[in-house]
């Protein structure tokens, strides 16, 4: 099967089990091959029909970054799953290794290889909004617990506050959750984020600037960006753009994180330090 590789990815990030590596974060050296047929590619020399390496370099990066896993087992076993959700990947091999981690070893690490199983419907990828300015941390801790329950969450941005819009009330604090799941887009909005922002009391008034408890939006489902304010707002954009800086912005050409730093000088968000969701 043809082979599309991305060759010593280093990435820093929290891995092991000791106190001293659960508090810094470390050097972790990844390389993936990933399996799937580009003669469509070779043909129309068209990106689209291309696997998508940038793209999977980033979520690997945005992962690894922010799961603080104990293994090198585990952090291998995820990104092959999060490779298989990819279109066009229908198998991975994947090294991670801790470089310097055993004395006298350049590196210790792992390969494993996984294929995407036949007959089995590839997995969506969603990136979901999370706000509030009614008690807002408790409300954005409750309300990732609750989605973690539902779907597989890879990975959460730092949490931001910004002004309200629209309106002189509070502030809100906002983040990103990148998620997996098997669920479409409509059945994803109506089963699962509209049940838990009823759960947890949003009451939805003809007042769309009015405070909530939640407000849970799909920002970009399987690549393609749902809501536009993704690209203006900055309470949408800087936590986001921690996740996909790659996103491009079709108009101008420019990308989410160039984007985001243009928004981020006319701000007054601020990162909120010591409220981390992907601990939740």
């Amino acid at each position: 099967m043809d082979q599309t590789f991305i060759k010593d990815l280093l990435v820093r990030g929290i891995i092991g089990i000791s106190e001293r590596e659960r508090s810094q974060k470390q050097d972790i050296l990844i390389n993936i091959v990933l399996y799937g047929d580009i003669s469509k590619a070779g043909q129309s020399d068209a990106i689209e029909d291309c696997i998508n390496y940038r793209t999977v370099a980033k979520k690997t990066i945005a992962y690894v970054e922010r799961a603080a896993r104990y293994t090198v087992e585990a952090l291998a076993s995820d990104l092959a799953r999060l490779c298989l959700e990819e279109p066009g990947v229908e198998g991975v091999r994947i090294r991670v290794e801790k470089p310097g981690a055993v004395r006298f070893a350049q590196s210790v690490g792992v390969e494993i290889e996984r294929f995407h199983p036949a007959g089995k419907s590839r997995r969506h990828q969603a990136y979901i909004s999370l706000g509030s300015n009614i008690e807002p941390r408790r409300n954005l801790v409750e309300a990732m617990r609750l989605l973690r329950e539902l779907v597989t969450v890879n990975a959460v941005s730092a949490v931001w506050e910004t002004e309200a819009v629209g309106s002189a009330g509070p502030r809100f604090m906002n983040a990103t959750a990148w998620i997996s799941t098997d669920l479409d887009e409509s059945t994803l909005k109506g089963a699962v984020l509209r049940p838990i922002e009823e759960k947890l009391g949003r009451v939805r008034t003809e007042d769309k600037y009015a405070p909530r408890t939640i407000d849970l939006d799909i920002l970009v489902f399987d690549e393609k960006v749902l809501d536009t304010g993704l690209w203006k707002q900055d309470f949408l954009a800087l936590p986001t753009s921690e996740l996909r800086p790659d996103l491009l912005e079709e108009q101008s050409g420019r990308n989410l994180g160039e984007i985001a730093q243009g928004i981020k000088t006319h701000s007054s968000a601020v990162v909120v330090p010591d409220l981390d969701l992907n601990a939740v």
